[in-house]
């Protein structure tokens, strides 16, 4: 294969992988989108499932079926718990979140991990923000998952991903001393009792689809332009070749090139001539209107 070949089956190669990386990150995109729609119908048919007990729900694990949906807690906040969630944005706003540990008055007990509201993150903790309720109290909480452990060292009485045995450890209590146990598998985002000042009540959850479907078919454009544009470029550089090679042989240029390069100012000659002729023929009707307008009125004083 000479020089020119092997350019030649380069170049294709090249652009059949980018149309297959495009086509391939459409795809990606696409798969997105339907994990996106999945998960929002999850959300909305669990906002607007019923009130259950929390026994009804969860047993020793979380089903991914029941995330957000709303169960009723009976029990005691667990005292001194408190713990600050940093770096979770509310409403478009930095925010840090109050966690707290809520003893269920099941036999055998329970304890489960309840984002009980939100504040705007500063540098200073609003006072009484992890300070919780006491006696026994009835709660509204959605179910959610337990987040990864984060690697990172927590600083004391923070945490940065709600993760149960991270939480009881910031909290500096003794776990044998909860008088139940721990709830690993999940977590309540508070909905009743309304969080009030300092705290803020929780946003329902995101549902929009967001920009996947679109991003899918921006790539499979990109897919269907690529050998267009290399046809066209093609052509182009074929021309400008054939053109160069006429002028070193010292040939006339190609009928075409000479077309081209011309059809600009045959345009404009053509468009100057027929404003030409569309004057000229407005003069005429107009000799002819005063003529006329003449003969009519040597007519009327005749």
């Amino acid at each position: 294969m000479n020089r020119a070949g092997s350019r030649t089956v380069g170049v294709v190669g090249l652009l059949l992988l980018g149309v297959a990386v495009c086509v391939l990150l459409g795809l990606w995109q696409l798969s997105r989108h339907n994990d996106r729609v999945a998960q929002v119908d999850l959300i909305t048919t669990n906002l607007d499932a019923p009130v259950a007990p929390l026994t009804d729900v969860l047993g020793d694990d979380l089903d991914p079926q029941d995330v957000w949906r709303p169960v009723t807690v009976t029990g005691t906040w667990v005292e001194g718990s408190g713990v600050q969630l940093r770096n979770r944005p509310v409403q478009d706003a930095n925010a840090s979140h109050a966690l707290a540990l809520f003893r269920t008055d099941e036999t055998p007990a329970r304890v489960l991990v309840v984002d009980r509201g939100w504040w705007r993150q500063t540098d200073v903790v609003p006072d009484g923000s992890l300070e919780v309720p006491g006696g026994t109290s009835e709660i509204v909480v959605r179910l959610r998952a337990q987040e990864d452990l984060d690697e990172r060292a927590n600083p004391a009485g923070e945490v940065f991903r709600v993760h149960p045995g991270s939480v009881l450890e910031q909290t500096s209590l003794d776990a044998d001393a909860l008088d139940g146990a721990l709830v690993t598998s999940a977590y309540g985002m508070i909905v009743s009792p309304v969080p009030t000042t300092p705290l803020g009540a929780l946003p329902d959850p995101d549902t929009s689809l967001r920009s996947h479907l679109s991003y899918a078919l921006q790539w499979w454009f990109f897919a269907a332009a690529i050998p267009v544009a290399a046809v066209v470029l093609k052509r182009r550089a074929d021309a400008e070749d054939a053109e160069a090679a006429a002028e070193a042989a010292g040939e006339e240029r190609p009928v075409a090139a000479r077309r081209r390069r011309a059809s600009m100012e045959d345009e404009e000659d053509a468009l100057l001539d027929a404003a030409e002729r569309a004057a000229a023929e407005r003069a005429a009707a107009d000799r002819a209107t005063a003529g006329r307008r003449d003969q009519a009125s040597e007519i009327s004083s005749a």
